[in-house]
């Protein structure tokens, strides 16, 4: 529920009152041709998302992040989607994401806690997920290894784990391309709740690049190129009796502020 990120969120105003470094903002909105979540196409149409992230620096090698996301259907038609019809300019995804960070000899780790709301859509209550992620500081080649592990608190008491690499270039002072892939796996309750399968099996498969250009110090103008596809079989099928699609394509125009 709402109340648990609340009551971190409290925790953490007590225990900022020390802090005299100011928060690093950094804040997104962006227009993408579909809303994908976890490899199965929400809104298969055009949709608005505002994305930010609050750290503040707690001492030394340890930061809170707060993140948020909003996901706004920008027509009434979901096309192929999980979301219904009727949506156009409404509000129907929004997470609140308080992060504890630590930094390691070789990489970070963080802890948090996902809220997840779907507000304008009947029958989808919110949920709170544990979410683990280990990130390494050194590479493999030339990429950024990371494992994050999330676990349904309520809904099915479920384990969807991600294992990813991702990498930056500079192609000039002022355009870089990130790029980044991982791939997925549901148990058992978490492969019923998102695809509608009866056993456990390897998720989405998910490559994703954005090319990044530094319009000033403080903005950025990103375009966005992504593609999922679920690998097991099992997974697949389900979603394709059920006329979704086990492979999207999507792409994206974006601004990103950092304050």
């Amino acid at each position: 529920m709402l109340r648990t990120s609340t009551a971190l969120l409290l925790f953490l105003s007590a225990a900022c009152t020390t802090i005299s470094k100011p928060a690093t903002i950094h804040t997104e909105v962006r227009a993408y041709s579909q809303h994908v979540f976890r490899g199965v196409s929400q809104t298969d149409e055009k949709v608005v998302q505002a994305l930010s992230d609050w750290t503040i620096e707690l001492s030394e090698g340890k930061r809170f992040r707060l993140g948020t996301f909003m996901n706004a259907d920008g027509t009434n038609d979901a096309g192929d989607g999980v979301y219904p019809n009727g949506n156009g300019g409404q509000i129907t995804r929004v997470e609140l994401e308080p992060t504890w960070i630590w930094e390691l000899p070789d990489g970070s780790f963080s802890a948090g806690i996902v809220n997840r709301s779907h507000p304008n859509l009947a029958g989808y209550g919110d949920t709170n997920e544990a979410k683990l992620t280990w990130t390494l500081g050194s590479s493999f080649l030339g990429m950024q290894p990371a494992f994050t592990a999330f676990y349904d608190l309520e809904d099915g008491d479920g384990l969807y784990t991600q294992v990813g690499i991702g990498r930056g270039v500079e192609i000039k002072p002022e355009w870089s391309l990130d790029s980044s892939f991982s791939l997925a796996y549901a148990d058992k309750d978490q492969a019923a709740i998102l695809y509608g399968a009866g056993e456990a099996g390897f998720a989405d498969f998910t490559g994703e690049a954005v090319l990044r250009w530094r319009n000033t110090p403080n903005l950025d103008l990103t375009t966005t190129l992504a593609a999922s596809t679920i690998v097991s079989s099992e997974l697949a099928d389900s979603l394709e009796a059920a006329g979704r699609d086990k492979a999207n394509l999507w792409l994206g125009l974006g601004m990103s502020w950092k304050f």
